[in-house]
């Protein structure tokens, strides 16, 4: 459903207001955080942390090319909010940052990854819906956001919503949540889709489409990168929830999951891995929302 901006939080109108604004705002390399590593941590024989621990590492799916939340540096390292977040999970688990697998997922094929044992948990942009709740379970949400579009700077083209004004080339990855977003709630959109956004904003750039759509975080993440073309249309249309995904049915490791987020919402953790990525553009603080319920 769409939501009217007013109803829409504060955190989720981050892209919105403060991150709008980013012109000649340099984009380093994320420092990140170093969360510590738990020594010896003891689990349930048989539960999905002993048998990560057993292992010795852990496999998360990933972006590749999302910056500020999941894409590789210069060094060939993955970097950002979910890779913090993701480094924090692993050091509860006794296990350092070295010792996590990434995989990279797209919105294609996360639920299949899951579903073959590919990966343990997929931190990946992941919105919870009704639909992926009946083959995944989701622990969290870790963030709660909002769609939003980013432009050529100076929005020459208009853009005020997916379809507008009328005609208006709008782009979005194949089989994610945004893509279906607009189907149903801008169906006079001319939808155009790729497997990864970064494919999207090259196609914004060369002219072949007007607007890529994405959740805020991610198209702030791409105007930090280059402030000289790109800028965010500034104007939330729907709001969303990020969780991570893991396999259907397995409660005790989505419990361990949430607690886990609390955890590093608690010890500051959470904020720190924000403000070392996506909140060096915003004013206002990502806050952890409530967990919804394991299933």
């Amino acid at each position: 459903m769409r939501i009217p901006k007013s109803l829409i939080p504060a955190a989720a109108l981050i892209t919105a207001i403060g991150l709008v604004a980013t012109h000649g705002v340099s984009s380093a390399a994320n420092p990140g955080i170093t969360p510590p590593v738990a020594e010896n941590p003891s689990f349930a024989p048989g539960s999905t942390m002993q048998k990560i621990q057993d292992r010795g590492h852990l496999r998360i799916g990933t972006r590749y090319d999302h910056p500020g939340l999941s894409a590789g540096n210069l060094r060939g390292q993955q970097e950002g909010f979910e890779i913090d977040l993701g480094e924090y999970i692993a050091g509860k688990l006794g296990l350092r940052a070295d010792q996590i697998q990434y995989v990279e997922a797209s919105s294609a094929n996360r639920e299949q990854f899951l579903a073959q044992d590919k990966v343990d948990l997929v931190m990946a942009t992941y919105s919870i819906t009704d639909k992926r709740k009946k083959v995944v379970s989701f622990a969290g949400p870790y963030a709660a956001i909002s769609l939003d579009m980013v432009a050529l700077r100076g929005n020459p083209a208009g853009i005020q919503d997916p379809q507008t004004p009328r005609g208006t080339r709008v782009c979005s990855t194949t089989g994610g949540q945004v893509s279906a977003t607009i189907r149903e709630e801008f169906p006079q959109t001319d939808l155009i889709e790729f497997d990864v956004s970064s494919k999207c904003i090259d196609a914004l750039k060369n002219g072949t489409v007007d607007a890529l759509a994405t959740h805020g975080p991610i198209g702030a993440g791409y105007v930090s990168k280059d402030t000289e073309e790109l800028e965010m249309v500034g104007r939330p249309f729907y709001q969303d929830n990020w969780a991570i995904g893991i396999s259907k049915g397995d409660t005790g490791f989505c419990q361990w999951l949430g607690r886990t987020l609390q955890q590093a919402s608690d010890d500051g953790s959470y904020s720190r891995a924000w403000d070392a990525s996506l909140g060096r553009y915003s004013k206002q603080p990502m806050i952890l929302p409530e967990p919804q319920q394991c299933s």
